[in-house]
């Protein structure tokens, strides 16, 4: 079984390393996969400070490099983008 967290990890990195914007991704998990909100959609609703603090409790539990945050969520967080529940997640600007 794969933790959530780590699905929208990646999904922020694609945004981070400029692949495409987190609309798109949303999007493509929308139509494509049949995803009701999109993993960043759902990141924001989860509370992207949860999903940061479940990374680092997956990292230090398997040594899973693959759980390393990416350095957008990580940012996001430290600057308050905690998501719906603070009014703010993944910014426009951004999506």
């Amino acid at each position: 079984m794969q933790p959530a967290a780590r699905p929208l990890n990646d999904a922020a990195t694609v945004v981070e390393e400029d692949a495409v914007d987190a609309e798109t991704v949303d999007r493509v998990f929308q139509e494509c996969f049949g995803h009701a909100r999109g993993p960043l959609r759902t990141a924001d609703l989860i509370g992207l400070d949860t999903v940061l603090d479940s990374l680092h409790v997956l990292l230090e539990c398997t040594a899973d490099r693959r759980c390393t945050p990416c350095a957008l969520l990580t940012d996001l967080v430290q600057q308050g983008h905690v998501g719906r529940k603070g009014g703010r997640g993944f910014p426009t600007s951004v999506r």
